[in-house]
């Protein structure tokens, strides 16, 4: 890592993405922390440099011009021999997309708190001539005190500006308004609709549009989506009307304005009755499968795995619990990184013994090698838990194989060879294009560079696939990425 990048001190990454690092950093000049949003220019021909620090320094100057609480706040922009950066305010807190789990409706007063976050933020921002153009949960941050910030302004478009160009397409295909992807101009109803996408999701745990990037581009330009009711009927036809006007194909019939959204997401609430200025965080607590937000620097210590059950307390944990989960989400965070814990909060409490937490967990580990790694570590927590007499990890770790018979740890190890064996299988330019429309399904566009340069790199398939997954920073879409590519 690097110790200092222009006057910035370098304390930490926050992060990796497709084109550079994110960094915790800090500001002797004024004495304050601060996050610093890198391009590498060396992933990047000289032609290619040009146009996204091009990009990258509108991004500064976009939300430069934005001071708002519900804005991640801009800076400073700066350039070396080796990057360009932009120094942002530093938020505690995470991503929304970290947050969301398939078929898990968020509490609706929590929804109704964020979005007025969101579309306040955006009719600020449009006030003042700026698109967001990729409005989506990876680019929302839930701060520690539960509010929410818009953040990477990446491709945001001065409505002045040239240098998005009429006829390019910007954007996250799931999140994309028509008009983004027939290559039309925008405004802020281009917003509108990625919010209205948004929103859904939150409303419903699934999303309006989904698939391939070709399949979602055909569903966001000539299918509706089915009205949210039919997949939650407790939320009423207030909010079916809600969503079918904020993700409407044309724009104009779309709301014209972010305020106008919201305010007619509040009414829709009190329609149906629900209590649009209830205690978001109320409603929170009393739901078991809460989620609970942590600053980015929160220690990790025994405290998780207690959170992990749902139970908010370690005293309330049965013994084997108590003792082991701390060291299986350790595990578990070595093969698919912060989303252990999320995920642990999910299934701890339907397990019984190891053996079931290791059928619940071991489908969201996408290599052989991995999981027979997890796996191991399993066994050598259950031998802990026989040694102390506290029970329910005897025996070995069992999981379903592919033929649907169990297989023990030692058998898993043994198929090692095997695993490490696929790493040799190569690939072709059509799985290669496929692969690729699955990256920019998460990414964007700029997954199309990063495939040409993988190819470049290896012909293996694995290794393909692993340079690929390296620039997805969600964990869960990592995984979900790499079992969708084949990666076994």
């Amino acid at each position: 890592m690097i110790a200092q990048l222009g006057k910035y001190r370098i304390d930490g990454i926050l992060g990796k993405g497709a084109m550079g690092i994110v960094y915790k950093a800090f500001d002797p000049g004024i004495e304050r922390v601060v996050a610093l949003k890198t391009i590498r220019k060396e992933l990047f021909s000289e032609g290619e440099q040009a146009e996204l620090i091009g990009r990258f320094k509108n991004e500064a100057q976009a939300a430069g011009r934005l001071s708002h609480p519900g804005i991640v706040t801009v800076y400073d922009y700066g350039e070396d021999s080796d990057s360009a950066y932009i120094a942002m305010e530093f938020v505690e807190g995470t991503a929304l997309d970290t947050l969301l789990a398939p078929g898990r409706p968020t509490p609706p007063a929590r929804v109704l708190a964020w979005m007025g976050d969101l579309l306040a933020g955006l009719e600020y921002a449009h006030a003042r001539g700026v698109v967001h153009r990729d409005i989506k949960p990876a680019n929302l941050l839930i701060t520690a005190a539960g509010g929410v910030k818009i953040t990477d302004f990446g491709i945001a478009r001065i409505e002045s500006s040239t240098l998005t160009q009429a006829g390019s397409m910007i954007g996250t295909p799931s999140y994309m308004s028509p008009e983004q992807f027939r290559g039309e101009p925008v405004d802020g109803r281009a917003d509108v609709f990625s919010a209205g996408v948004v929103l859904y999701q939150l409303l419903t745990g699934a999303r309006p549009f989904s698939g391939s990037a070709s399949i979602v581009m055909q569903q966001i330009l000539n299918e509706e989506p089915a009205p949210p009711s039919a997949l939650l009927p407790t939320l009423g036809a207030g909010f079916d009307a809600v969503l079918g006007r904020a993700l409407a194909k044309a724009p104009e019939a779309r709301y014209p304005s972010a305020r106008a959204f919201h305010d007619a997401l509040l009414a829709a609430a009190r329609a149906s009755g629900r209590d649009a200025g209830a205690d978001p965080d109320a409603t929170m607590l009393a739901d078991d499968d809460r989620t609970v937000l942590a600053p980015v620097d929160a220690p990790r210590t025994a405290a998780p795995a207690a959170e992990a059950t749902g139970t908010g307390t370690i005293d309330t944990l049965t013994p084997w619990k108590r003792e082991a989960l701390p060291e299986v989400e350790a595990s578990l965070a070595r093969q698919i990184g912060p989303m252990a814990r999320f995920l642990l909060t999910k299934v701890a409490d339907k397990a019984d013994g190891l053996d079931a937490l290791a059928e619940l967990l071991l489908p969201h580990i996408p290599s052989d090698l991995g999981r027979i790694q997890f796996q191991q570590s399993l066994a050598q927590i259950g031998k802990k838990l026989d040694a102390t007499g506290t029970g329910t990890g005897a025996g070995a770790v069992r999981t379903p194989t592919q033929a649907g018979t169990a297989t023990t740890t030692r058998s898993l190890a043994s198929a090692a060879p095997a695993a490490a064996a696929a790493v040799s299988e190569g690939f072709d330019e059509a799985y290669a294009a496929a692969t690729g429309d699955k990256l920019v399904a998460i990414i964007g566009p700029i997954g199309r560079v990063l495939v040409k340069r993988a190819m470049k790199q290896t012909g293996d398939r694995l290794a393909f696939l692993q340079l690929l997954a390296s620039h997805i920073d969600n964990p869960g879409e990592r995984s979900r990425f790499l079992l969708e590519a084949g990666a076994r």
